[in-house]
């Protein structure tokens, strides 16, 4: 499992104003929390993190306050960007312990051509995500499934992948993840979706805008600790 080392600072003062300048500085707002520890508001520099936002990195954070410097190990729990500028504006971190297994969703690549879709089939794919527990360093990148054997008709569920025995599934074994139909048997709403013609309708710009905006930058609340789910909830 990839690591990442990022560096912070501990930071005293929250609010939109100390948000805004922040950012004006290149720097963007942060906050740490968990089950050992209190939240901690920090600050950071965003290019550190920008290409792991959606991924399952384990963060091994450096705060530096003052004089002092600690250590934690954390994955990004949440993250919040800027509706209209894409650019990030608060990243939440959750701490976790290497020695304790911790619930992730990671993706289901497949691999092959199947057989049924060279005769005519349409393949529709209905996960493109697994639940899975285990310990932070055992998390896969991601999962494969081999579609080549695969006929109309025919379908594969999450029972049918080759899972580590160090992960424990949290998907239902039973949950489809991908089957091959007969053109005939698609919807037209379907067809749509798998055509990709189906029109976005165009983000509402203007006051409207301007209010979720104000609301991220009032990412500076720090979060209530979630109740503790079984083994800890995914952190994406």
């Amino acid at each position: 499992m990839e690591r990442l080392a990022v560096e912070a600072k501990a930071r005293a003062k929250t609010g939109k104003g100390t948000a805004r300048q922040l950012r004006r500085e290149g720097k963007i707002p942060a906050v740490i929390y968990g089950r050992d520890r209190e939240p901690q508001p920090l600050t950071l520099d965003p290019v550190e993190i920008q290409g792991y936002l959606d991924s399952n990195v384990i963060v091994d954070l450096t705060i530096k306050d003052g004089d002092e410097e600690t250590k934690e190990t954390a994955m990004i729990k949440d993250y919040q960007k800027h509706v209209i500028k894409e650019m990030l504006l608060h990243v939440d971190f959750h701490q976790i312990s290497m020695d304790e297994k911790i619930a992730v969703t990671i993706p289901i690549k497949l691999t092959g051509k199947a057989f049924g879709v060279q005769e005519g089939g349409v393949l529709q794919q209905l996960m493109r995500e697994l639940e899975i527990e285990c310990l932070p360093g055992d998390i896969p990148e991601k999962v494969e499934l081999d579609i080549t054997e695969l006929d109309v008709g025919d379908s594969l569920s999450v029972g049918d992948l080759d899972i580590s025995d160090d992960i424990d599934l949290v998907s239902s074994p039973d949950d489809v993840i991908v089957t091959i139909v007969t053109p005939s048997e698609i919807t037209e709403e379907e067809e749509e979706a798998l055509l990709d013609v189906e029109e976005l309708e165009p983000e509402v710009i203007g006051e409207e805008t301007e209010e979720l905006e104000e609301e991220l930058e009032e990412g500076e609340e720090l979060p209530e600790e979630e109740e503790e789910e079984p083994e800890q909830r995914d952190y994406m």
